[in-house]
């Protein structure tokens, strides 16, 4: 509520880390949800569900044609590139909390798909912290 009454821009960083991290290394936290709870089916997994988007790749092709296209200064990207961060460790201490032992492949993937936030912005991910 705070960052959205204070900082609306900000909120890029975490719809970003929503749809196109949770579509692209999220369907990976997914599975590893769905073993660390041993849930026999994907009920208690809608938060990873997309049934509304037909054509995945699509989908985050135009999201990425729409961020290119925010009028955002190098202080405001680098801003959202450090609220994309605090965006995906919150999402992080979610699965900690699993503790199981494919968190680190995931994080490294997922990671790498938020290393991409940067390039859109062309910020360094050293300069965003």
């Amino acid at each position: 509520k705070e960052l959205s009454d204070k900082r609306p821009d900000l909120l890029v960083a975490h719809a970003y880390t929503r749809y196109l991290g949770d579509l692209s290394g999220g369907q990976i936290l997914k599975k590893i949800a769905q073993r660390a709870m041993n849930l026999q089916s994907t009920k208690g997994l809608a938060f990873y569900e997309f049934n509304q988007i037909g054509d995945e790749q699509a989908f985050k092709n135009n999201y990425k044609v729409a961020l290119d296209a925010l009028p955002v200064t190098p202080e405001g990207a680098e801003q959202i590139v450090a609220e994309a961060n605090v965006a995906f460790s919150l999402n992080m201490k979610v699965f900690q909390e699993l503790e199981t032992s494919f968190l680190k492949i995931a994080i490294r993937i997922v990671v790498n798909y938020f290393n991409g936030l940067g390039r859109f912005f062309n910020v360094s991910p050293s300069s965003a912290s």
